[in-house]
């Protein structure tokens, strides 16, 4: 039998980690049945957690530049804006 499952494949070089209990136990919480082991579940998470489409220098600069902006104060509240567009 033959499984496309990139979570099942055993890598050819493995290493041991050390979590602590409640970590451990956050990760039982995630598995997807029972005997699911942990690589699976590490594995999943770290392709959960990086962004396929990072950010461009372009990007980051304009939130830079946005964040100076209201470090300065050069911005406008929800209430004000209100007031101006006369909404209630």
């Amino acid at each position: 039998m033959s499984y496309n499952n990139p979570y099942l494949v055993m890598p050819e070089k493995t290493t041991t980690i050390e979590i602590t209990r409640s970590d451990r136990d956050r990760l039982n919480r995630l598995r997807r049945y029972p005997r699911e082991p942990y690589r699976a579940i590490v594995r999943r998470l770290l392709d959960q957690s990086e962004d396929p489409e990072p950010l461009s220098p372009e990007t980051i600069a304009d939130i830079q530049a946005s964040l100076n902006e209201i470090r300065r104060g050069e911005f406008v509240t929800h209430e004000e804006l209100k007031r101006d567009l006369g909404i209630d």
